[in-house]
This record gives C-alpha cells, sequence and structure tokens, in this order.
C-alpha cells in the first residue's frame, strides 16, 4: 500500500512537472517565437532541486523521462508547423490522465530477474509476473497505470533476431 501511494504522488509531481514544462515553452514560443529544448529544460532540474526537492525525491531519471515525453508532444508541433499546417499546442495534462511513469536510461531502477523485482528508486521493490524471458539488454521502462493495476515495459537492445518460419500459400 505505501507503494502505490508513493507511486500516485510521483504520477502527480510528474503531471505537475510536465504542465510547469509546457507552460514554459509556449510562452517562450508565444512571446519570442524561439524553441526550448530538451537539454535546456533539463538543466532547469538542478535549480528545481533546491526549490521542490520532493520532486526529485524518486532521482531526475523519471523527471527526465517526463520532459522527454513534452519533447515528443513539441516535435509533432514544430512539424506541423513546418508543413504549413494548423498546429494547435500540445495541450496541459489533469492529473486523472497522467497515468504513466519513464526512465529513459538505466540510473533509478534495477531489474532483479531472479527473484522477479523491479527495483525503483525512491519506492523500493516491486514484485514482476514476467510474462516471457527478457531477451537482450534492458534499456528503458514505462511504468503505466490501469484503475488499480501496474504494468511495466521494458524496452531492451541486442535482441537477437529470430527468423520466421516458411509460410505456405495456396492458391
Amino acid at each position: 500500500m505505501r507503494q502505490r501511494a508513493v507511486l500516485v504522488g510521483l504520477l502527480g509531481l510528474q503531471c505537475e512537472l510536465y504542465n510547469a514544462a509546457l507552460e514554459d515553452r509556449r510562452g517562450a514560443w508565444r512571446w519570442e517565437h524561439r524553441s526550448v529544448s530538451y537539454v535546456e529544460q533539463c538543466r532547469t532540474l538542478t535549480t528545481l532541486r533546491a526549490i521542490r526537492p520532493e520532486v526529485l525525491a524518486c532521482g531526475v531519471t523519471v523527471c527526465r523521462g517526463t520532459l522527454k515525453r513534452l519533447d515528443w508532444a513539441f516535435a509533432g508541433f514544430y512539424r506541423r508547423c513546418r508543413a504549413g499546417q494548423r498546429p494547435g499546442f500540445p495541450r496541459f495534462r489533469s492529473r486523472g490522465r497522467w497515468d504513466s511513469l519513464q526512465w529513459e536510461d538505466r540510473s533509478g531502477w534495477r531489474l532483479d530477474e531472479a527473484s522477479r523485482r523491479l527495483h525503483l528508486m525512491g519506492i523500493g521493490g516491486l514484485k514482476l509476473r514476467l510474462h516471457r524471458p527478457i531477451r537482450g539488454i534492458p534499456k528503458a521502462i514505462t511504468l503505466h497505470r490501469e484503475v488499480r493495476r501496474w504494468w511495466v515495459t521494458i524496452r531492451c537492445v541486442d535482441v537477437p533476431a529470430e527468423p520466421l518460419g516458411s509460410v505456405w500459400c495456396s492458391v
């Protein structure tokens, strides 16, 4: 129960970070017609540590995942601007619609396949039910909430290719 409460609180803090970063980017685009990059916003996380330490209590990696998510939304916005379409800014998110957390690199989490646990910084070990063995090297994870259940997506690199079987076709 404690872990669930911490995860829900972390979702709320990351939603707040997303909306603040979105406001920063929207203001820069509207008033100065300049884009704010992902790297610029990651640099502001160091000043955020002094002002709001609870946002970074579970590590800076999850915050970078939130800013990367915003960066992907703005990549679509800038692509539509260049194409001459009516772009529309990315939208603010309410806490009820914010349902996933991302760790874009290996810091802040550790996967223990033997004990079937995912260890998250600031949260602890979560039990996993693996649906198949992990192939390749785990690189990033996304933790997603659906009502009362939590799902983990593990993205891997260097996954060995499997050849497709023969396909018979009758004509």
